[in-house]
């Protein structure tokens, strides 16, 4: 391998914050927003243009996952912005989901963001860690103003990735324990010109006539949602591309998900005009510019939820968010199925989960959570992921004083998110 001396260089610390936290997505937002309310200084990074993650940048819209047979469970920083959707004509609510509207959703959190004082970074990219001891002390970037340093009492890794905690040495997992492999990527799209009158009302109607016909694309069933009807046209959000044995971590493959996930949009809308109701002139108005990654790093905390948690419904006293969702791995290699375990009762994500090892000062908050493989398919869904970030922002004060993410007082942090409405349970089961 050729390799290139770096010249050693001295950076500006361009802004010191009690928080920083990087990745505007919804749990990075969510985190946020919290730690604003309880008076803290916040700064926030973000690759994109847009804050939101997933549901903006990756087009998805849907926030699901907050039901679980008879139970629900809530979250006050969702409930929050839904009525911020509602009074813009921004969201849809259809069996659970949350549907907004991805453009309506960036104007509404650029909105909050800058509503609570967040120093927002946008197109700055996170480059390294620099650690002095067990504490993180500073997050180099780099934006159009070249290379720099953020520097904080607290941060918070909501990069989806866990690329800050594995910058800053903590230790990861990769995939499932038997060969590494991940779950598969998608490439969401958007298709236009969607005539309300004629399209099937329900999933299983357009899955039957999708299972009654060869198909190009490893996935059994049909997972389009729409936004709200404009002059008898709907807008869908079409989330069945499937990419299998992709690593986003390796840059080829993510090549590799843009090329292939291109190709099955296409393939797709050629299938809809052809064979389902409504769509004989749709065409696709917009691709996804963020993949649709699954999984990437686990980074390994205090404790590593299990399979077994999420099936038996298991409860924690340092518990800090609810999840309703089954076992829901992403064939790595194969077609997609479903949801392959559901379960009949929400289960609960502990506070250790989201301190990573050997390191005093530093959280994660959304998707790289400490889990197995299989546990890790249910916890990853987007309500869950919130729920994380609002416990975060809310823990990050007492974290702050103590100088320690394991000091801090949960107990305050619990009382807390249930005045705001946040399920929390606490009894051990």
């Amino acid at each position: 391998m050729k390799t290139m001396v770096y010249p050693e260089r001295r950076l500006e610390v361009r802004a010191e914050y009690d928080l920083l936290v990087c990745g505007a997505g919804m749990a990075g937002i969510a985190a946020a927003v919290n730690a604003a309310r309880e008076g803290l200084k916040v700064g926030m990074i973000e690759y994109f243009g847009k804050p939101g993650g997933v549901p903006v940048s990756g087009l998805l819209g849907v926030v699901s996952g907050y039901g679980c047979g008879e139970e629900r469970i809530s979250s006050a920083f969702m409930n929050r912005l839904r009525e911020r959707a509602v009074a813009v004509g921004g969201v849809n609510e259809r069996n659970g989901y949350l549907m907004f509207d991805p453009e309506k959703l960036n104007r509404i959190l650029l909105e909050l963001l800058g509503e609570h004082g967040i120093d927002l970074h946008l197109y700055t990219r996170l480059v390294d860690a620099v650690r002095e001891g067990e504490a993180l002390r500073y997050a180099v970037v780099a934006s159009k103003a070249g290379m720099g340093a953020l520097e904080a009492g607290i941060f918070v890794d909501a990069t989806g990735d866990g690329d800050l905690a594995a910058m800053a040495g903590c230790p990861f997992e990769v995939g499932r324990e038997s060969d590494g492999r991940v779950q598969s990527s998608s490439l969401t799209f958007q298709v236009s010109g969607v005539k309300a009158a004629e399209v099937p009302q329900t999933m299983p109607e357009m899955s039957a006539i999708w299972r009654s016909f060869p198909q190009q694309v490893p996935i059994d069933h049909m997972v389009i949602k729409y936004m709200p009807e404009r002059n008898g046209l709907l807008d869908g959000i079409v989330n069945m591309t499937h990419i299998p044995d992709c690593n986003s971590l390796n840059p080829a493959d993510q090549v590799r998900i843009r090329r292939e996930g291109t190709r099955q949009a296409f393939w797709i809308l050629e299938f809809l005009q052809k064979h389902v109701p409504g769509f004989e002139h749709a065409y696709i108005s917009a691709t996804a510019e963020q993949l649709g990654v699954r999984e990437t790093r686990r980074i390994l905390g205090d404790y590593v939820l299990t399979e077994e948690d999420v099936l038996s419904g298991r409860d924690f006293p340092d518990e800090i968010a609810r999840c309703c969702w089954g076992i829901d791995v992403h064939n790595p290699t194969g077609t997609h199925t479903g949801i392959e375990r559901p379960i009949r009762r929400t289960y609960g994500i502990p506070y250790r989960c989201i301190t990573p090892r050997g390191i005093s000062n530093l959280y994660i908050a959304g998707r790289p959570i400490s889990a197995t493989h299989r546990a890790f398919s249910s916890s990853r869904i987007n309500s869950t992921c919130i729920m994380i970030g609002e416990a975060v922002g809310l823990a990050a004060p007492s974290a702050l004083r103590q100088r320690d993410t394991r000091k801090a007082d949960v107990a305050a942090v619990q009382e807390k998110l249930e005045r705001e409405g946040t399920s929390v349970h606490r009894s051990e089961r």
